[in-house]
């Protein structure tokens, strides 16, 4: 039976006061030195309170007055893994195979096993954790991420759901919750879930991200503006997050204010083509074509083989007549990726701009089988002209 001392020091813990529970321990050490649940604790509240050397020694106490404790056995083996010793994984195996084994034997594994990549055993091992305890949220935040991992969301949702209304102070199962809600086509749902985890976690620029991701794929463009200025309060001089903001406003047919914001991420990231190809679309659409190209041909100089900037570029050289120019930088970005089908349709445009038909065709027969109808249609006509 547990000491006053020790069910005291568990209740901090589970409270989140982990010096408070290390003071609560230490004094029930102080008065039985061999209180084999505050020897527990202690190394329990030092693990979580990232001082290794502490919770080793605690364990390796408790080991002394214990030998078979298993949490003890595991955790100690996980500290020496840390250390190098590799012969302390099969430690930690046989442990969590062992007949009585409780959670953080099986957790521990886990974790060991999933930084290592083995998925399979990782998750095996979480499953074993959460038959000894159902409600724990961190085994089952783990295991739906191991879900979301081999590409199955509809195993990871109750997981998620569940880790999430137990642990409503955490914001990982909350974000990896509306993460899976996304994956199965709920991204209305996703992005709820996902503002209300945001009002709660006001300092989490992951959670930010992930709201802005979501709602530029949906369409939600004035939600998708509002994480971009919460980034840029977290990260100012962050020039992903000024150029994160400026798109939000282009979607929304804000040109006026994402143009400088664009230019001013520019300037912080002088090695970043995003900026800059988003720069020369609002100077196109001002009808600014001739400021536009020098604009793209930084990017292209940038990212030659991004077919975003290329095929922009690419477009501009076209309306001015200027074939060759295009099939230079639109060749350069087939090198990596042959099959980009506006790629291919420009390319073959520009050949047929040149007068060689025939060097077109292979690039309208791969652009005919784009699932973009925009880009199929054009190939279709363009078909017809070259007798592809």
């Amino acid at each position: 039976m547990a000491s006053k001392a020790a069910n005291e020091g568990a209740k901090l813990m589970k409270q989140g006061f982990l010096d408070a529970a290390l003071k609560a321990f230490e004094k029930g050490l102080a008065t039985d030195p061999k209180d084999v649940r505050c020897w527990l604790g202690v190394g329990r509240a030092q693990m979580a309170a990232g001082r290794p050397e502490q919770a080793r020694t605690a364990f390796l106490k408790l080991l002394a007055l214990e030998p078979e404790n298993t949490e003890a056995k595991s955790t100690a083996a996980l500290l020496e893994l840390q250390q190098g010793k590799e012969g302390a994984l099969e430690t930690m195996k046989a442990v969590s195979e062992q007949k009585g084994a409780g959670f953080f034997e099986h957790f521990n594994l886990g974790s060991v096993l999933q930084a290592r990549g083995d998925w399979a055993g990782a998750e095996a091992a979480y499953e074993r954790a959460v038959k000894v305890q159902a409600d724990n949220p961190f085994a089952l935040t783990e295991l739906g991420l191991l879900a979301l991992q081999r590409g199955d969301p509809n195993a990871a949702l109750p997981r998620l759901k569940k880790a999430s209304e137990l642990a409503p102070n955490e914001w990982v199962p909350r974000q990896a919750w509306a993460r899976a809600l996304a994956a199965v086509g709920q991204v209305g749902q996703a992005i709820t879930l996902l503002s209300g985890a945001v009002n709660q976690f006001k300092d989490e620029v992951s959670l930010y991200l992930e709201l802005f991701n979501l709602s530029m794929v949906a369409g939600s463009f004035q939600t998708a503006a509002k994480a971009a200025l919460e980034l840029r309060r977290l990260k100012p001089d962050d020039a992903q997050s000024i150029y994160r903001h400026g798109l939000a406003l282009f979607m929304q047919g804000k040109v006026d204010q994402a143009k400088p914001l664009f230019a001013d991420a520019m300037q912080k990231a002088p090695k970043a083509w995003e900026p800059r190809q988003a720069f020369a679309k609002c100077l196109v659409l001002e009808k600014k074509v001739n400021d536009a190209i020098p604009v793209l041909e930084e990017a292209v100089a940038l990212a030659p083989t991004q077919s975003g900037p290329v095929n922009d570029l690419a477009s501009l050289y076209l309306s001015k007549k200027e074939g060759a120019k295009a099939e230079r930088v639109l060749k350069a970005a087939l090198v990596e990726n042959q099959n980009d089908d506006a790629t291919n349709l420009n390319l073959a445009l520009a050949y047929v701009q040149q007068g060689k038909k025939q060097q077109a065709v292979s690039h309208v027969k791969l652009a005919l089988q784009s699932q973009d109808s925009d880009v199929k249609e054009q190939a279709t006509r363009l078909k017809k002209q070259v007798g592809a």
